[in-house]
């Protein structure tokens, strides 16, 4: 027998419609994956731009203290933060470039002029530049009205600046000078696992500095010689990376462990784009971040910088407050 094929009429429960219909679900879903992938989706949106809106202001969150983010006062990014306890202490962490002196000491003198720990992260002007501004009007007789109890710093021999970190040998050379000719009671070489307290603030040391074998120069060596700080302000933690790169982030992670990584608050290391990996920002896990970034590196307008690359992994991690010092002084409470 011969079988038939004739062509069915249309009909069952696939309809051209409902075709339409999938594929319409189809391309939808495809694209949310990919925009959950890439990190995609609704640019960063700062505090301060939150001000300007209008917007309601976050709740304080550090129970009386006040942390302070300063804006640089040249084009370039550089990293200074004030730390005032409840108790009117206060902690100075890095200080900016040298044309920033001025306004940090300002900040300082607002505050009372008396800093109970100066604590460094690394060596380069764009961290160190106005704490040598400062101590260099002292030398020269100028009361900059600004009195320090102790500093706190690992760096390396002046040598080792010379091979892996040349570009900024001259700066390395001139705070080591000037911190190696304050009074020696006031120098702490700080080093793992180290407890620092001030008031009711205790700030541990995360790391031992990073130092590649002497037969590896990297172009990062700088950076990743950075000391990492973790400050404790009440139930409040705050991670200080500096400019913590790849390679010693990584380390950091696998020494430590994610646990001990984990803060509220995170200050976006180098700036907020080629730091610490995306892994160690997971295990961070922070509720706010900190960008000592200007203008034109939160935009990233040429694309010449990672930070869209940063930004997509905090849209990811769902942070909803940032701090970002193109918007001018950032004050956290």
């Amino acid at each position: 027998m011969r079988r038939s094929y004739r062509r069915k009429r249309p009909g069952g429960w696939w309809k051209p419609g409902l075709a339409a219909a999938v594929l319409v679900v189809v391309f939808v879903v495809a694209v949310g994956f990919t925009l959950h992938k890439n990190g995609s989706g609704a640019e960063l949106v700062t505090e301060g731009e939150k001000a300007v809106r209008g917007e309601a202001q976050a709740e304080p969150i550090l129970g009386g203290a006040e942390l302070l983010m300063l804006q640089a006062q040249t084009k370039g990014q550089m990293m200074s933060f004030l730390l005032a306890t409840r108790d009117g202490s206060l902690i100075v962490i890095d200080g900016g470039r040298w044309e920033d002196a001025d306004h940090l000491a300002e900040a300082i003198r607002a505050r009372g002029g008396h800093v109970s720990a100066w604590l460094l992260t690394h060596t380069h002007t764009d961290h160190v530049g106005a704490l040598l501004n400062l101590l260099g009007q002292e030398e020269a007789g100028t009361d900059t009205g600004i009195t320090v109890d102790r500093y706190y710093y690992n760096f390396a021999p002046v040598e080792w600046y010379a091979v892996h970190d040349e570009a900024e040998l001259g700066t390395a050379d001139s705070i080591i000078r000037a911190l190696n000719a304050q009074p020696q009671e006031k120098l702490d070489i700080v080093k793992k696992g180290d407890l620092i307290t001030v008031d009711d603030v205790q700030i541990e040391v995360l790391n031992d500095r990073y130092e590649p074998h002497a037969e590896h120069v990297g172009d990062n060596d700088g950076n990743d010689s950075d000391v990492v700080y973790r400050a404790m302000v009440g139930e409040t933690s705050i991670l200080f990376l500096g400019d913590l790169g790849t390679v010693s982030g990584n380390l950091l992670l696998e020494d430590v462990g994610a646990k001990k990584l984990k803060s509220d608050i995170v200050q976006m290391a180098h700036h907020g784009q080629d730091g610490v990996s995306e892994k160690v920002y997971r295990a961070i896990d922070p509720k706010i971040c900190l960008w000592p970034a200007p203008q034109w590196l939160w935009d990233n307008a040429d694309g010449a910088f990672k930070t869209d690359e940063t930004k997509s992994w905090m849209r990811r991690l769902r942070v909803k407050r940032h701090y970002c010092t193109k918007d001018g002084d950032q004050i956290i409470r």
